[in-house]
């Protein structure tokens, strides 16, 4: 992991698929998906959204992690990129929720 890790940010679901087309990508925590939608609900908007844009995507939950990956099939991430956007995302968690990382 990078030594500094900055804050994620968070895009609506209307800016999904433009941040797609730009060769980035998504990994969500569950809990930023709030009471409004549900795992399958959000994959399913986004998808809609995507494909509007013209963007085909493919989703991968990280279910050991509550967290789900989105990207652009014509751009996927690399494994450590990924993995990086885990860990930081982690590393996040613990630091908002109050939680020790593990050692």
């Amino acid at each position: 992991m990078a030594e500094h890790v900055t804050e994620p940010y968070l895009v609506g679901l209307e800016a999904i698929a433009g941040e797609l087309l730009r060769g980035k990508w998504g990994v969500y925590l569950h809990e930023w998906l709030g009471d409004e939608l549900d795992l399958p609900g959000w994959r399913t908007e986004v998808a809609a959204l995507a494909e509007q844009a013209g963007v085909e995507v493919c989703f991968v939950e990280i279910p050991r992690k509550d967290m789900t990956l989105v990207a652009n099939v014509r751009a996927l991430p690399s494994f450590e990129q990924v993995t990086e956007s885990v860990a930081a995302l982690e590393h996040y968690r613990d630091r908002t929720m109050g939680r020790r990382p593990a050692q």
